[in-house]
């Protein structure tokens, strides 16, 4: 049951995630004002981030607590990147959404909170792409 949640919320966090990148691009260089403190959208993909993280730390805990042979998941490129480089690379992704999300609430100003906004989102959204592997959600 977790797998299958961690496997079908991608579907959801990625393009709320780039909903924000894009709407926080165009507050933070096309001038378009908009207010951190009133946006729905930082809150939804803070939640689903989590969410996906405590999915996968269920699916991770089940897999470690069967005693894996970590030397040959070392060894093996596909296990390492299933194992080791996913959960890093999105347990970072995940760090930054929420360090952006509050940096960006105790900015005042509107033009600074934005960027602040868009330079945390945009690098947790490349993580999520990066080390999301799209052959297994399909």
């Amino acid at each position: 049951m977790s797998l299958m949640l961690h496997n079908l919320l991608p579907y959801l966090l990625i393009p709320i995630v780039i909903l924000a990148v894009i709407k926080y691009f165009l507050a933070a260089f096309l001038g378009k004002e908009s207010s951190i403190k009133e946006c729905k959208l930082l809150s939804i993909s803070m939640i689903l981030a989590h969410l996906q993280l405590i999915f996968g730390i269920l699916v991770f805990s089940k897999f470690a607590f069967s005693n894996p042979d970590w030397t040959e998941i070392m060894k093996n490129t596909e296990s390492r990147e299933t194992f080791i480089e996913h959960p890093f690379m999105m347990l970072i992704a995940i760090i930054l959404i929420s360090v952006g999300k509050v940096k960006a609430k105790k900015t005042e100003d509107n033009t600074k909170c934005a960027k602040i906004t868009f330079t945390y989102f945009f690098i947790a959204l490349a993580l999520i792409l990066f080390s999301t592997p799209f052959d297994k959600l399909f």
